[in-house]
């Protein structure tokens, strides 16, 4: 058979319904692949994949359509060789994976004996995972004998979905499964932007986005001139701290934590979850609150949401702008406080027009090292100018410099780093404590610091400085709280540590 031309990137076939005919994924038996292409049904199928691994690569490289909504699967497409049972673990990860991420998939099941084997372990990788074995469905397809018989048990699952030729009706029933597993290998997927239709992506959900902000919303933007200052760090425990002082207050405050540094994002890591990612939201076909809420990542202790950047580099240019700024303003609708952690890349388009345009607050984060202090002033020079000098034209009046990892007697003085600052308040000053947090951050314990006799009560005060008037309890320290590394705290000749910053604080530095 001639193999299908593959689908270009953009290119939206329409049914006679009006409709954009749905593509179709087939990693299956090219016999099973010949039916699907001569049913004549309203679909686009793509090129037969030989194997999984086949299909992520060609979703990666662009020649299958990451926008198709129907795949098929087979449990034995490798069967009599060497990789057979790595190749079925691999299926059960697809499954669930384009599963989790909306998409409409069948198993086309050679081997009823063993099919139970099969469930059965897709059940035990998602009890494992944390995540409840009957969230998601996917069809199982008895194909016996005849390949044919695989398009009755499609047309009743797929509806109006598809149109389908007249053909007699079959006595064979689709028998349907409920597994789930992390969506591995979903973050693979790649496609260009999406079509925008005025404002928004096609994708979007008006819906959503025609709510107003949740009252007193506040979106805080973290991000650097430098690599190594510790904004991941200072994003995720900035995030943790508000969640549990304001619920501590009484005022439970709704937390996320956003990762868009879309090519070397750090949240994954510092809280040990890597799945799903924003292309797990990119793939859906519309990306309303249900399914933003389904791929966001609980982090244990921090009592936040995170949404993960993509695990691959080159899978940024996936989820670009026109998708983070639809997903900001969606979580705006959702959550009080959206904090978003960046790339040091301030000038690219991610950063500067989503993340330091949809934010309320930036804090830019620096260390008292004279590179990164230098680095600073070139950075917020950059952001501050109008755009007619080509700068950003960011009001200075919502940026505050966060100093980390903070040490005296480093010969950086407050002055010099108020004068790189070019006017910029410092908001917080965060000590260095050097082998506590290196330990937490290796070993996935992020909010054990928040209770950290030296650097809990810093964060607490940046929380505090970022959200004033918001009800947020004072820090106190644990019960057993252990004696501290160091106490690097700041003499007043280091940034931040004046009696005059003090004040600032209590009456919010960002100056709203």
């Amino acid at each position: 058979m001639t193999p299908q031309k593959p689908t270009t990137r953009g290119e939206r076939t329409i049914d006679s319904s009006g409709l954009p005919s749905p593509g179709v994924i087939v990693v299956a038996e090219p016999a099973v692949f010949d039916v699907l292409a001569g049913s004549g049904a309203s679909w686009r199928l793509q090129d037969r994949q030989g194997s999984v691994a086949e299909m992520w690569d060609a979703l990666s490289g662009g020649r299958l359509d990451s926008r198709s909504r129907i795949l098929v699967f087979s449990d034995s497409q490798r069967v009599g060789q060497v990789d057979d049972e790595s190749e079925r673990g691999q299926v059960a990860r697809a499954v669930v994976a384009m599963t989790k991420a909306g998409a409409r998939v069948f198993v086309v099941c050679h081997r009823p004996e063993r099919w139970e084997v099969f469930n059965e372990g897709i059940r035990s990788a998602a009890v494992a995972q944390g995540v409840e074995p009957d969230s998601l469905t996917y069809h199982r397809i008895d194909l016996g004998n005849d390949p044919a018989s695989v398009l009755d048990p499609m047309r009743a699952a797929l509806g109006a979905e598809v149109s389908f030729p007249a053909t007699p009706p079959s006595p064979r029933v689709v028998a349907t499964e409920r597994p789930t597993l992390p969506p591995i290998g979903a973050d693979e997927v790649t496609d260009s932007p999406a079509p925008v239709a005025g404002e928004y992506p096609e994708n979007a959900s008006r819906e959503l986005l025609d709510r107003p902000k949740l009252p007193g919303q506040v979106t805080i933007t973290v991000t650097s001139s430098k690599g190594g200052s510790g904004k991941s760090t200072v994003s995720i425990l900035l995030a943790g701290t508000i969640a549990r002082a304001s619920a501590e207050a009484g005022r439970p405050l709704k937390v996320c934590l956003l990762d868009l540094d879309t090519r070397d994002g750090q949240v994954a890591s510092l809280i040990g979850k890597f799945m799903p990612t924003a292309l797990n939201i990119r793939v859906q076909p519309v990306w309303d609150e249900e399914r933003i809420r389904r791929n966001l990542v609980h982090a244990e202790g921090l009592d936040i949401e995170t949404l993960l950047a993509p695990i691959r580099p080159r899978t940024a240019d996936t989820v670009g702008p026109e998708f983070y700024r639809t997903i900001v303003r969606s979580l705006q609708r959702m959550f009080d406080v959206i904090v978003m952690d960046t790339s040091v890349q301030y000038l690219e388009p991610l950063i500067a027009d989503v993340a330091l345009v949809e934010s309320d607050e930036v804090l830019f984060v620096t260390t008292l090292a004279s590179t990164a202090i230098q680095g600073m002033a070139r950075a917020l020079r950059e952001i501050t100018a109008p755009s007619d000098e080509s700068g950003l034209g960011i009001p200075r009046e919502k940026i505050g410099i966060v100093v980390n990892q903070s040490l005296a007697n480093v010969g950086m003085e407050r002055d010099q780093v108020l004068a790189a600052g070019l006017g910029v308040p410092v908001v917080g000053v965060i000590p260095l404590a050097t082998k506590d947090v290196l330990t937490a951050t290796n070993l996935n314990r992020m909010h054990e610091l928040l209770r950290h006799p030296v650097v809990g009560p810093a964060y607490n005060d940046l929380a505090r400085a970022c959200l004033p008037g918001r009800e947020l309890a004072a820090w106190q320290p644990p019960e057993d709280a252990a004696r501290p590394e160091q106490a690097p705290a700041a003499p007043e000749s280091t940034a931040g540590s004046s009696a005059d910053d003090g004040a600032a604080k209590r009456r919010g530095l960002f100056r709203r």
